[in-house]
């Protein structure tokens, strides 16, 4: 997909048991940084919004009886996704899915959050190849 054929920007809304805790791994381990939050009655935050090179992500306690819900992957885009890699993991995070080119040309690796939930990290780095038997339409 060329730039040009981009759709607009989207962030995701993540219902978690404590932002405090979400937004401490997101913005100490994952290298993001910190747009905004709204601190509870208890004096933890009810929500934040936190970034990364143009990628935003909101991180929520259930409000009004919400409850968390099931799994959510999230991809990032990353402008040097291998030198990325490297950072988080001589940092000591554990990549749950390995540094690798994929046949419809991004190159990518995963990481699970605190929650459970897997955050890819990608960058376009080749045209499409689908393999024997993948139909494109």
């Amino acid at each position: 997909m060329n730039a040009a054929a981009r759709p607009a920007g989207v962030m995701p809304l993540r219902f978690v048991e404590s932002v405090d805790a979400m937004r401490s791994f997101y913005l100490d381990k994952l290298g993001f940084e910190h747009l905004m939050g709204v601190v509870g009655k208890d004096g933890q935050l009810d929500f934040a919004i936190v970034q990364r090179a143009g990628a935003m992500l909101m991180l929520s306690r259930p409000q009004d009886g919400g409850t968390l819900t099931g799994a959510v992957e999230i991809y990032v885009e990353a402008d040097d996704v291998d030198a990325y890699h490297d950072q988080l993991a001589g940092d000591g995070i554990t990549i749950t899915q390995p540094l690798s080119t994929q046949w419809w040309g991004d190159r990518n690796f995963a990481v699970v959050d605190p929650a459970g939930h897997t955050i890819w990290f990608w960058k376009t780095v080749g045209e499409m190849e689908p393999p024997a038997g993948v139909t494109l339409i």
